[in-house]
Order: structure tokens, then C-alpha cells, then sequence
């Protein structure tokens, strides 16, 4: 009877072993642990969204992980309180056993810009909750664009970690080889940092979260010019050893989407560009209610400035 006290009170953000082992499995590996490892944290429907097994399995192997005897899982509620709680999607991060596993299994390079170069965590909002609310739109974004690239046939989709593999050797020794250096240029940054990074086929992309915190003339403006300037001089030939880039801005409303357009079409030659694409999502403007992701942002038109608009299923190679 105490004993069944102890659990039923037991604190949602304290694991405690079940008393027995739990088998890991690839399953548990790829669909879980993996995206993990790309991504600062997950919310439980990003993780059912992106593994291959039912949902209520997977939502079982999240609660078995996390309280099994090691470092497997984390939880964000470990750390940080949330007034609605009761109504907020459990948010994990990959414990310490779970990383050593993927390196040991080949998976995951052992290099600490592993850890660097996640998707989310690098937001400089001065709140937490913007910063939450950034990092998983990024991931909601990421996350979509490869659920919707697995299922189509025919279609490689490459992940940052991947793309960092093959870059040079110079650039893997960098502390976070997704901070690019900037040539120097009047009104932009000294260094650009995509929210993400992938690609499909032989296309490369940056994409850019928007929650419209930040100034269009101050900051994506700025933005702009440096992705711009860091494909024409050639930066990112040198630095990932590829040789072409799209960004992809997705911000949450249609007013400001437009007026993102705008900036590009006020730098670009002749107001034209095929660099920058474009897409809305009002649903993503708060990571509690946003729907899990589920590839319609592989399928999403994406508006451009001055040409066509043009859908990333539609990349052939």
C-alpha cells in the first residue's frame, strides 16, 4: 500500500526505474534518440509524428525510456514550470546513455559540434517562453519538411549532421560549424546561423523560424544580405563544400510574410529572386496548440520574389 502511494504522488519530473531492464531497440533508436540528437527538444507529438510505430506505442516507450535506470531521456518540466502545465505537451531531451549509444553505434559523429549545431537553443529572445516557442517552430517546420520527404519515393533528404560529415575538415573543427563567417558587407551580421539546415537531392537549405519578434529593417533585412553575400562570394563553397543555397523564411503571419517579400525585393537585382521562399503558418504561432507535424510543409507552395512559386516534392535531383 505505501509503496503504491509513493507512485501514484510521485512528481511527473522525477524518474524513478522501473526495477527491471528495458531491451533498446532500433526502433527506439530511429525513432526516438536519433531525432533527439538533431534536435534541443522534442514535444511528445513531434516524437509520435516522426516514429514509424503507433502512437500509443511510442508514447509508452517515451514514459518507459525516461524513467528506465541511466540517462536516456530528459525532461524539460525537470527545469522549467509552466502555469498550464496540465495542458502543455511533455518536451524530452537526449540523456547521456541515449548519446553514447548513437556514437557507439556509428549513427552520430563523437565530436561536440553534435551538440552545437541542434535545431533549437539558439534563439536570443529575451524570454524563455519566446525561445521555446522559436525552438519548436523550427523544429515543427524541420521535423514536417522530413516527414513529407521519406514518404516520397525517389527522395534523399539529408540532414544538418550529414552535410557537416562530408564538409572539410576545417570546418568540423569549428565549435559550431553552422555559424558561418560573413564577408564583410555594409548593413549585415558578421555571421549567419540558420535556424536549420538540410537538404533534398542536391538542393541545400536554410531555413529561417520567424515569430515576427524581430525588427524586418534591423534584422531580416541584415539576414538577407548576409545569405545573400555568403553564396555569391562563394563562402559557402569553401566552408560546407556545396555549391548552392535556398532559405526558407516561415513566419506566422500573412501581413508580414508580405512584408518580408518586400526586403528581398528591395535588395535583390531588378527586385527578383529565386534564393528566398516564402511560406505562412498562423498555427505555429504558439507550441501549445500547435498540430503535430505531419509532411505538409514538403508539399507547401512557396511563394518567391519576382518569379514562380515552387514546392520542394517538385525537386528531382
Amino acid at each position: 500500500m505505501e509503496t503504491s502511494t509513493l507512485r501514484k504522488n510521485r512528481p511527473r519530473s522525477q524518474p524513478t526505474p522501473s526495477g527491471k531492464r528495458t531491451a533498446i531497440t532500433d526502433n527506439d533508436i530511429f525513432g526516438i534518440f536519433e531525432p533527439l540528437s538533431r534536435h534541443a527538444q522534442l514535444t511528445t507529438k513531434q516524437i509520435v509524428a516522426f516514429d514509424r510505430r503507433y502512437e500509443s506505442k511510442t508514447r509508452n516507450r517515451l514514459t518507459d525510456l525516461y524513467h528506465e535506470e541511466g540517462e536516456w531521456l530528459g525532461r524539460l518540466s525537470e527545469s522549467v514550470k509552466f502555469a498550464n502545465s496540465l495542458f502543455v505537451d511533455e518536451m524530452y531531451r537526449l540523456g547521456k546513455d541515449a548519446e553514447d549509444l548513437l556514437q557507439w553505434r556509428g549513427i552520430i559523429p563523437a565530436e561536440d559540434w553534435v551538440r552545437a549545431t541542434r535545431i533549437g537553443g539558439n534563439s536570443a529572445a529575451p524570454s524563455r517562453i519566446l525561445r521555446l516557442a522559436h525552438d519548436h517552430m523550427a523544429s515543427q517546420i524541420a521535423l514536417d519538411i522530413e516527414i513529407g520527404a521519406r514518404a516520397a519515393p525517389h527522395v534523399r533528404f539529408r540532414s544538418h549532421i550529414e552535410i557537416i560529415s562530408a564538409s572539410p575538415a576545417r570546418t568540423q573543427a569549428f565549435p559550431n560549424p553552422l555559424n558561418v563567417a560573413v564577408p564583410p558587407i555594409a548593413d549585415a551580421p558578421r555571421w549567419i546561423e540558420p535556424d536549420a539546415f538540410f537538404a533534398i537531392g542536391g538542393r541545400f537549405f536554410a531555413l529561417e523560424a520567424d515569430m515576427g519578434t524581430e525588427s524586418i529593417e534591423a534584422v531580416i533585412k541584415p539576414k538577407i544580405r548576409a545569405y545573400r553575400e555568403i553564396v555569391a562570394s562563394g563562402t559557402i563553397d569553401s566552408h560546407f563544400g556545396i555549391d548552392n543555397l535556398h532559405v526558407l523564411f516561415v513566419t506566422t503571419n500573412e501581413k508580414r510574410m508580405r512584408n518580408m517579400m518586400k526586403a528581398v525585393e528591395s535588395i535583390a537585382r531588378n527586385g527578383r529572386s529565386t534564393m528566398f521562399g516564402f511560406a505562412c503558418r498562423p498555427d505555429l504561432a504558439g507550441f501549445t496548440r500547435a498540430p503535430a507535424p505531419d509532411g505538409r510543409m514538403f508539399h507547401e507552395v512557396w511563394r518567391r520574389v519576382g518569379h514562380e512559386d515552387r514546392r520542394l516534392n517538385a525537386i528531382t535531383k
